[in-house]
């Protein structure tokens, strides 16, 4: 799916924050075909596939086991920043413009979950989804799923199921909810950002011969999975 703009309160973009760039770097170019660029001055590297931007890989930045960042498009991040501290959310990172790129902002949900925001200017985001090696969809692994859709109805207007098993963002993209994940991660909650895979159980095979390590198989058929430097990603069937 080619994408020109994303709809406000939806993800936008994914970035990978690693303590090891050059083995992130040939896992995922190998397992997805991704062209990863040369970083520029802060270590951030842009990924493409088939010259669309997909992702980002930069230099680790928090303690334990690094983690795929979630990155939600809003229109005022001032305001959406202001919103979740009233919500309960804590501002990890104020709102910071990034040059001409846009303005960023890190938080941490009231259930432990990172979530970034993002204001674009000219960098809209992600130009490829839902394409094998690509962006398909995230979930929230934690053991509060009523606690965190009291905060995301307000905060992002994503509605939620009445047991809490999953979200409906705003571009009709359903976000589950599952267990929380297990160590050595150090977050209570996390996003997980899964990836489109045409073959999810080849191309979990692929990365265990890669370095990665299987943490489950879910009975749709998603596989989870840890990179070679310990970052949680899925793997799902990606819809012809």
């Amino acid at each position: 799916m080619n994408i020109t703009q994303h709809p406000e309160n939806t993800v936008s973009w994914i970035d990978l924050g690693t303590p090891d760039m050059e083995t992130t770097t040939a896992f995922y170019t190998a397992l997805f075909g991704w062209t990863v660029a040369q970083p520029d001055s802060n270590g951030y590297r842009l990924c493409t596939l088939r010259g669309h931007l997909v992702a980002a890989l930069g230099p680790a930045e928090d303690a334990g086991a690094p983690y795929w960042t979630t990155n939600v498009t809003v229109q005022d991040i001032r305001a959406t920043a202001t919103r979740f501290t009233n919500l309960g959310a804590q501002i990890i990172v104020p709102p910071t413009r990034v040059g001409t790129l846009g303005h960023a902002a890190v938080t941490l949900d009231p259930v432990g979950a990172p979530l970034s925001l993002w204001q674009p200017g000219t960098h809209a985001g992600m130009e490829l989804s839902h394409e094998p090696g690509t962006f398909a969809g995230i979930s929230l692994l934690t053991d509060h799923c009523a606690h965190a859709a009291a905060f995301y109805r307000p905060a992002l207007h994503w509605n939620s199921s009445p047991r809490h098993t999953e979200f409906r963002l705003p571009d009709n993209s359903i976000a589950t909810t599952s267990a929380p994940p297990a160590k050595p991660t150090a977050q209570r909650s996390l996003w997980l950002v899964s990836f489109a895979s045409n073959r999810p159980h080849a191309d979990a095979e692929r990365a265990r011969q890669l370095g990665a390590t299987e943490v489950r198989q879910d009975p749709n058929g998603d596989v989870v999975l840890r990179d070679p430097t310990g970052a949680l990603f899925g793997l799902t069937q990606h819809a012809r």
